[in-house]
């Protein structure tokens, strides 16, 4: 069944997820759900378990904008930008506010979205537990929905703790008259991160395998996402303490370096490989597509190294989503700290010059890891309103757009000439948008695995054949061998680790290009505590510009005397209806470059013309969010102090 909820059940549905989704007055755990059923007549089978956890699900993929029914709804951040609020990718012509921090104050806000929507979650979690660990049937079905119920309680809290660290534990059902709990002080992010892993324990203890037992069906929660969950958190929370205590940041945690979660990472994983084994996605050994089109599954379910997908069907719920719009240069674009941080084909690292950069983006296609060829769009592709999986809607892909002209004058955005083509839709029957959304993957434990052990200076050639080696053989990239690794310098503005080893720094770099675009750039520059390192300063750079002018520049006569992609380039434009004049496209006019060559996107804001003062966050501040005032002025009526986080007032 390739669904989260079957067509039975979704009135039921709709009505918990209002009971889920009811306002609060006081605090996000300090009220009783809207039963208009009964919670003791109600959580009883396998069954009414199965339809209240259903409307936990929607926290867990916000990626795509989503379509249902006749009209459109917001899914939470688009998948066209994961990253696009680090260095890796911007948005239009617009700063990324989140990174430009300069003489922004340090007052908290009354209110933050995230603490109150992730305790109003945990309150639901915490009513779910409750009552289906009291009334349930003892049956391996019910069983099963409970450890989803203890999943989503766990990726709860770890969403709390990314943002703000230590939060308050509360894992009862809590009323009115129970305000010493209700109200309790923020306990340490130590013993958050520990509260996460006992209920990813619970979790995978009760949840079946994937495509097994009674809760197996395509595109639930399963043993492997369980697993996979505690070994991300256990990296997270076990690099955050190492990094930061190493650093003695204000965000460091007290008489922790991180041991203790680093050293669970591989008896977690070891259970998914001893499953897994060297299973992943091969396109059918089609290693140049192999990465690209993971991305672009009509059915995930049967896609080896799939762990956890949302499904997407037109037909059986009304839901598509508008991913082929990923591939448009229709504002976010890749930056030059993703393009090179890619190795060459070789295993060598690149030569990038900060003074004349003429590298073409045919050549780096042809020169580097395979993956960047599947991630970057290159010309050699020839056109790209000419893919069958584009979503038909009308508008023409121009190459690429990097001015503010006609037609598209309202929009006004200015690309760095790397766009995305990661999980590009290429076959024809997918043009409904109905790809399945890929949330988690057998390749993120792999990289977990080889990344403790660098860190705690116990990998092996052999930890590394099992992990790094199996993703790399997909794609045909040359092995990496730890007797050889690649020399050059390891950049503190891409975020290696100059200090630490380079088989460490490569593990870091395979995980970089592997979760490309994916959404987990910005966690790991916090954990890795390099953030102001990669940021502060950064002035985002693109393609070359020059490779753009010489062929927007020509007349039709003189594309037609050259031979290679600058005819197909034009023909793209041609095809489209748009001449050449329609772009006009002026050096330091509408375009621009800095004196290495590289586009400027942003070369009208001062800070990020050449001697300006680029990106910047506050490194006292700015690697967790601050606790809500109301929040804290609420725990002070309640005799209780709930502290603030470093650098806010």
């Amino acid at each position: 069944m390739k669904a989260y909820i079957s067509k039975p059940c979704r009135i039921i549905f709709a009505l918990f997820l209002v009971m889920n989704l009811a306002a609060c007055k006081k605090n996000f755990l300090d009220r009783t759900p809207l039963d208009s059923v009964a919670a003791t007549d109600f959580f009883n089978t396998a069954s009414d378990l199965q339809t209240y956890v259903n409307g936990f699900y929607s926290r867990l993929a916000p990626q795509y904008n989503t379509q249902g029914g006749t009209g459109t709804t917001s899914g939470g951040n688009s998948n066209l930008a994961l990253d696009a609020n680090t260095d890796m990718m911007i948005v239009q012509t617009t700063v990324t506010g989140s990174l430009y921090r300069w003489d922004v104050a340090s007052v908290a806000g009354e209110t933050n979205g995230t603490w109150s929507g992730g305790y109003s979650n945990i309150r639901s979690d915490n009513y779910f537990l409750h009552y289906a660990n009291l009334n349930a049937e003892k049956t391996d079905a019910a069983n099963h929905y409970i450890g989803e119920g203890y999943f989503f309680r766990a990726w709860d809290y770890f969403n709390l703790l990314k943002n703000f660290g230590g939060v308050p534990i509360i894992t009862e059902l809590l009323t009115d008259v129970d305000l010493q709990k209700l109200y309790a002080p923020r306990d340490s992010r130590y013993d958050v991160t520990k509260q996460i892993l006992a209920d990813l324990d619970l979790a995978i203890a009760k949840l079946s395998w994937k495509g097994e037992g009674p809760g197996g069906m395509a595109g639930r929660l399963n043993k492997e996402a369980a697993l996979t969950l505690k070994a991300r958190v256990a990296l997270y929370e076990g690099t955050w303490e190492y990094y930061h205590s190493k650093k003695g940041s204000p965000y460091a945690m007290t008489g922790k370096n991180g041991v203790e979660f680093l050293e669970m990472v591989e008896p977690t994983v070891q259970q998914i490989i001893t499953r897994q084994g060297t299973k992943i996605f091969t396109a059918g050994g089609d290693k140049t597509i192999a990465y690209n089109q993971l991305f672009a599954q009509k059915v995930a379910n049967s896609v080896d190294g799939v762990f956890l997908f949302k499904a997407y069907d037109a037909a059986l719920l009304a839901l598509s989503h508008n991913f082929f719009f990923k591939i448009l240069d229709s504002g976010p674009s890749i930056t030059d700290h993703l393009t090179d941080i890619y190795l060459n084909k070789d295993g060598s690292q690149q030569t990038v010059s900060a003074t004349n950069y003429t590298t073409t983006l045919n050549q780096l296609s042809t020169n580097l890891d395979p993956r960047f060829r599947q991630t970057v769009w290159t010309p050699d592709r020839g056109p790209l309103n000419q893919l069958a999986g584009r979503g038909g809607d009308g508008d023409p892909f121009r190459y690429p757009v990097i001015a503010s002209q006609a037609p598209y004058t309202s929009i006004g955005f200015t690309s760095t000439g790397y766009r995305n083509f990661k999980g590009a839709v290429l076959a024809q029957e997918a043009t409904k948008g109905e790809t399945d959304d890929i949330l988690m993957r057998y390749e993120e434990s792999l990289l977990s695995l080889a990344e403790a052990k660098a860190i705690l200076g116990t990998i092996s050639q052999s930890d590394i054949d099992k992990t790094v080696n199996v993703i790399r053989s997909r794609v045909g990239m040359v092995p990496l061998n730890m007797g050889s690794l690649p020399a050059g310098t390891y950049r503190e503005d891409l975020g290696f680790d100059p200090t630490a080893s380079a088989v460490l720094n490569e593990i870091r770099r395979e995980r970089t290009v592997e979760f490309a675009l994916e959404g987990f750039r910005l966690d790991d520059l916090k954990r890795w505590a390099v953030y102001e390192k990669v940021i502060n300063g950064y002035q985002p750079k693109g393609a070359v510009l020059q490779e753009f002018l010489n062929y927007f520049n020509r007349t039709p006569a003189q594309v037609a005397l050259d031979n290679g992609s600058d005819a197909t380039l034009y023909s793209q434009i041609r095809k489209d209806g748009y001449t050449k004049n329609e772009f006009n496209l002026v050096n330091g006019t509408t375009v621009a470059a800095f004196p290495s060559g590289r586009m400027n996107p942003w070369f009208r804001q001062n800070d990020f013309k050449p001697g300006g003062r680029g990106l910047y966050i506050n490194p006292d501040r700015d690697y967790l969010s601050a606790i809500p005032l109301g929040q804290i002025k609420l725990y002070q009526v309640y005799g209780t102090t709930l502290s603030q986080n470093p650098g806010w007032n």
